[in-house]
């Protein structure tokens, strides 16, 4: 192995955090009168409206977790969205990206590692769960589902998991809590007598119509079986149910993971690293200069990760990581194109560069002409987007760093118009307000976004004042703008 393979196979490992035990779990027994009164509770799920939250309720834990499926029914849902991968060994389970990097501190795809290998990556913002989230396996969810008698939606996200997954809910007798399955992957689950398919009313999840009683009021007319949410409080409320406090509790003990704080070396490696960089513009053309251009740039991206979690301040490390992110690399491959200049952007904004602000107001605005031999015809999206990992990040990694330049420019990005912010990368203005919130938690600040022309802006700003209740700058702007949302909180 080259030195320079052998020191990203390094740097991927210095993220890793292993458990003492990492198996796939048996499927649990279930009575027979268990499974009858569960039968009996799925069927009456099935009479009425259902609500499904989609990758769980993940305002309340992690999505795609055992938490956040739970949290859906303690707060009046019927069931989950849920996607599911398979690993390197076989293990079905449920992430959704086809990159690990934007939620773990790892690379690649779900299928690139065992379950063993997966479990010791950490959550990169795990929420309140903290380090007891993790990916969990289908027979965990499907476990959780039958405990709660809750509703399936199956996204299978890639091709020939079919018959596993119907070959699973035939051994834990769960065809019946299936009432939503992808039709691009859905195979002999499709064609099986036992599925029983139900129609969507619609989804309120993209613009947060789920905290606006007319939109749900609206929804609830339409034909149709369910409605797919990210909140299931609003829809559960309109249709009279009772709502349960969230569980503080785990559902997987993960005490045992051993904090392995990586190798300790010198700034000079990382910055050398980092700054390894001629090839950056050398676009690659055969698989085989694709690969090897893929490595260097995950190299470099974690180098960027490295500094960060040494805290590397000195101004070289600092002016490293802005070369890296003004001359992000290029690769004809989405997983990989501009993924170092990602995470060196996101560690000059954790670790509050002077400039952090101005280079991330760079990266958003920027449609750089040099991205022309990278940009997929495919896709009908303008020049801008193929930077989309770097435009990004910007907004959920401000919040870290609060402070007049961040309200400007989440202000001035709330300002553009559709087309305006079509135009510079995927658009953002659900995070721009969330971000503005973040950093100036303030009831103004709330009313403001509140009252902004675009319903998922102002859909966010309550959401994000029913998580900060509590406070009085947030309960303050609900009952100002948002007296119905009070009816969403928790019991006490």
């Amino acid at each position: 192995m080259s030195s320079r393979f052998a020191l990203s196979a390094m740097i991927l490992q210095l993220a890793a955090f292993p458990l003492l035990a990492a198996d796939s779990p048996a499927i649990p027994a279930e009575t027979p009168a268990e499974a009858k009164l569960r039968h009996e509770r799925v069927a009456e799920r099935r009479k009425g409206t259902d609500i499904i939250a989609h990758r769980g309720a993940s305002e309340f834990a992690h999505e795609n977790t055992l938490e956040a499926f739970r949290a859906t029914f303690e707060l009046g849902g019927d069931g989950n969205e849920i996607d599911i991968r398979i690993t390197k060994d076989g293990v079905l389970v449920c992430f959704h990206d086809d990159m690990l990097d934007r939620i773990l501190e790892a690379y690649g795809d779900v299928g690139e590692y065992t379950w063993k290998e997966l479990q010791r990556f950490r959550f990169r913002n795990p929420g309140r769960f903290s380090d007891q989230s993790r990916i969990p396996t289908l027979v965990e969810v499907f476990d959780l589902h039958r405990k709660h008698a809750g509703l399936l939606h199956l996204d299978i996200k890639r091709q020939m998991l079919d018959e596993a997954i119907s070959d699973l809910l035939t051994k834990m007798d769960m065809w019946d809590h299936v009432g939503y399955c992808n039709t691009e992957k859905g195979g002999v689950i499709l064609k099986d007598s036992r599925y029983k398919p139900r129609t969507y009313k619609g989804g309120l999840y993209l613009d947060h119509g789920e905290v606006f009683p007319e939109v749900i009021a609206e929804m609830l007319k339409k034909p149709g079986d369910g409605v797919i949410v990210d909140d299931p409080r609003g829809v559960a409320v309109a249709l009279g149910r009772t709502l349960t406090r969230p569980s503080d509790k785990a559902l997987k003990d993960l005490n045992s993971l051993i904090r392995d704080g990586g190798i300790a070396r010198p700034e000079s490696v990382w910055i050398r690293v980092l700054g390894d960089a001629d090839d950056w513009n050398r676009v690659a053309d055969s698989a085989k200069d694709r690969e090897e251009s893929g490595e260097k740039i995950r190299t470099r991206a974690g180098a960027a990760e490295m500094m960060l979690k040494r805290k590397v301040k000195s101004e070289e490390a600092f002016a490293a990581l802005e070369k890296r992110v003004r001359k992000r690399s290029l690769h004809k491959d989405w997983m990989w194109h501009g993924l170092d200049g990602e995470k060196a952007l996101r560690t000059l904004i954790r670790l509050k560069a002077p400039n952090a602000v101005e280079l991330a107001r760079f990266v958003l605005w920027r449609d750089d002409p040099g991205l022309d031999p990278v940009v997929n015809p495919m896709y009908k999206n303008p020049r801008s987007w193929t930077d989309w990992r770097q435009k990004t990040i910007v907004f959920p990694t401000l919040e870290t760093l609060p402070g007049a330049a961040t309200e400007k420019l989440c202000r001035d990005y709330l300002a553009l118009t559709d087309v305006a912010a079509k135009d510079i990368g995927p658009t953002q203005f659900e995070q721009a307000g969330r971000t503005l919130l973040a950093v100036s938690p303030k009831t103004e600040t709330a009313l403001e976004l509140m009252k902004h022309r675009l319903q998922v802006v102002r859909g966010r700003a309550i959401l994000d004042c029913l998580k900060n209740a509590k406070e009085p700058w947030a309960k303050g702007a609900l009952e100002k703008a948002a007296p119905h949302a009070l009816k969403y909180l928790p019991p006490e």
